[in-house]
């Protein structure tokens, strides 16, 4: 049976790697629909089996990548729901699949929720709070946008609190 055998009625593809990623130590395409991420893979040289692993994207939580290695790298991304899927492979290839999954998994993560003045950075000067005595100074905070999930940083981090992906 194909893929679409197991898609829903009106279910349409957004999304499909051109890649495979190990679940469970088996190669698997990772595949977002209208409702639902799919791990597909079809096994078997002369008898076909199907393999389909899924989570309702309502139910995704968070979705988070890390590395691994330190001479050869390998990604992996962590999708956190009803139940928890780790899928890794090269690093490159995971990171770029990290990065298209985020607007599809979660409202949260969707670009046009996030003011845009520059392409990728935006920074924002905060109003101190009031001195609450004469001696204390209290200077202006600076912070920054990550450019993948929009969650706020102060200006002199690298990496992003949430995502870890590079500010600067």
């Amino acid at each position: 049976m194909p893929l679409e055998d197991y898609l829903l009625p009106n279910e349409n593809i957004r999304y499909q790697s051109d890649f495979n990623v190990f679940y469970g130590g088996k190669p698997y395409t990772v595949i977002v629909t209208d409702t639902r991420l799919v791990l597909y893979s079809r096994r078997g040289l002369i008898i076909k089996n199907d393999d389909v692993v899924t989570e309702a994207i309502r139910d995704i939580q968070g979705i988070k990548y890390r590395e691994m290695g330190l001479i050869v790298k390998s990604g992996e991304v962590i999708i956190s729901g009803k139940s928890r899927m780790q899928f890794g492979g090269n690093k490159d290839s995971m990171k770029a699949l990290y990065q298209k999954l985020l607007p599809f998994l979660s409202s949260e993560y969707r670009p046009s929720q996030y003011p845009q003045t520059s392409p990728s950075v935006i920074v924002q000067m905060t109003p101190p709070p009031p001195p609450t005595t004469e001696r204390e100074t209290i200077r202006e905070i600076e912070v920054i946008y990550c450019k993948y999930c929009g969650t706020k940083n102060n200006a002199r981090d690298t990496c992003c609190a949430r995502c870890g992906a590079k500010l600067n």
